[in-house]
């Protein structure tokens, strides 16, 4: 139920289509949920595969669906996050939509026992930024830093003072600081923009890692370090990054999902970054599934822990594991999310891969068969848009060097007169910088700098009257 500039020195001058599949990116993010997947390209379309009913925004009545389906026809698409039932996405524009079913008021629409196959907007706000879908809940921050949440409440999992379903989003607390967000079955985690982690819902094995295992209907304060900057809620336990990149596992152990080389639970977080030896591994990248957990490493090798049933792990067997194991001898991952019985893996390639589960076709390679235990690739679909929002011939662009530690240059040409807008945006779709240049032609030459932002994967896109090109950028 989760979710992810470049220029190596390019020479050559590329013909701006960013949608043609040779020798693009394809894959910019992706969710994993119960039993299907939902992912957007770096196009901006957004695409489902495996169970469908009414949870992939086809026609409910649509079977289910062993390969990627172009959901809609829009290209706007920021982010996207796949719940057990329900999903939920943000627009470009800052506008929230939601799709499935929503028996507790999670699709936000002031409605109970509902359910909509359509991807339907949820109210008039323009100032959504991150959303996250649960079991049956739903969490999202806007641009103004507030937290939000709404859907089933049976054990504060909203994060509201009390255990009452909503079918609206309401505010959760005054705060306006929350940087960080991730819903799990029935308990929620986050960060704030001072580093602080917070958690609400059950705490029944200690998933929230505050020393207790006393449940709460309001976010409270997990220890006092202020060094976190990431949390994924699984099942019934948790995995969070601190600044460093070291890794903590809490909660529920019975399949070894705390990978700790035990399967005891803990309502303290667990250091799993520090070997017995006295080694310490760095992790950047983490995702807690139903029963078992994902991490990417600092060198970007995947490793897998846990529940195994299913092959969920990519090991090449389903034999349950409580130790962190790498997945294969690649190095070249940059993000990954974990459903409940399957997997979803991204490369540097920006290529996706799947394992696990696929009985409703959830790894999208084309068949139904129950399962795989070893990374399957995932095809990068044609995506049909209209003529006007094609890039043409007469935007041209070079970027380097890629990757890059600090500095990106981006060449572009014009060929025609035309107001251009350049945008880095990051794996969320979200615009973190922006340079507007009015009435310009031929060529040009912009400067960004990465110095200063985070290791990781960026897009840099170039839009102007005559053509629309997007490059991504690694920084080192």
């Amino acid at each position: 139920m989760k979710k992810l500039l470049l220029l190596l020195v390019i020479v050559l001058c590329f013909s701006a289509n960013l949608y043609s599949q040779a020798g693009s990116t394809c894959w910019r993010e992706f969710s994993a949920g119960t039993n299907f997947s939902l992912a957007i390209k770096s196009d901006g379309t957004m695409w489902g595969w495996g169970a469908n009913g009414n949870l992939l925004g086809l026609n409910g009545v649509t079977p289910d669906q062993n390969l990627p389906v172009q959901i809609g026809t829009a290209n706007d698409w920021a982010t996207v996050s796949a719940g057990a039932i329900h999903s939920l996405a943000v627009k470009t524009n800052g506008t929230l939509w939601a799709w499935g079913n929503g028996q507790f008021g999670q699709l936000g629409n002031n409605v109970f026992n509902s359910a909509t196959w359509t991807v339907t907007q949820v109210g008039t706000a323009n100032d959504w930024l991150s959303v996250s879908a649960g079991n049956r809940f739903s969490i999202a921050t806007k641009t103004t830093g507030t937290l939000w949440s709404w859907g089933l409440n049976n054990f504060g999992q909203l994060g509201i003072n009390n255990i009452i379903d909503q079918a609206l989003p309401v505010q959760v607390g005054t705060a306006s600081n929350w940087v960080r967000i991730d819903a799990g079955n029935r308990h929620s985690l986050a960060v704030d923009a001072a580093g602080f982690m917070w958690a609400w819902g059950d705490n029944t094995f200690g998933q929230f890692g505050d020393g207790t295992n006393t449940s709460s209907l309001i976010p409270i304060l997990v220890g006092t370090s202020n060094n976190w900057s990431l949390v994924s809620a699984g099942f019934d336990h948790s995995m969070a990054l601190d600044l460093s990149g070291v890794l903590y596992t809490f909660g529920n152990n019975t399949n070894g999902q705390l990978c700790d080389g035990t399967n005891l639970p803990s309502n303290v977080p667990i250091p799993i970054s520090f070997s017995s030896s006295g080694l310490v591994s760095l992790y950047i990248a983490v995702s807690a599934g139903n029963t078992f957990s994902l991490a990417l490493k600092n060198d970007s090798t995947l490793w897998s822990g846990g529940f195994n049933s299913t092959g969920q792990l990519g090991l090449g067997n389903n034999t349950a594991v409580n130790v962190l194991t790498q997945v294969g001898t690649a190095n070249g991952y940059l993000a990954l999310s974990a459903g409940d019985a399957h997997s979803l893996i991204m490369d540097n390639t920006t290529s996706l891969f799947s394992t696990g589960r696929n009985l409703e076709g959830e790894l999208g390679i084309g068949n139904f068969n129950f399962s795989y235990n070893l990374l399957q690739a995932v095809a990068c679909p044609s995506s049909p848009l209209k003529v006007e929002e094609m890039a043409s011939d007469n935007l041209k662009a070079t970027l380097y060097p890629n990757p890059t530690n600090a500095i990106v240059n981006i060449n572009f040409t014009l060929e025609n007169s035309s107001d251009v807008s350049i945008q880095l945006t990051n794996i969320q779709g979200q615009i973190i910088n922006e340079q507007k240049m009015d009435n310009v032609n031929g060529l040009q030459t912009v400067t960004l700098d990465l110095s200063k932002k985070s290791s990781g994967m960026y897009f840099v896109t170039i839009k102007s009257d005559k053509g629309i090109f997007t490059k991504k950028v690694i920084k080192k």
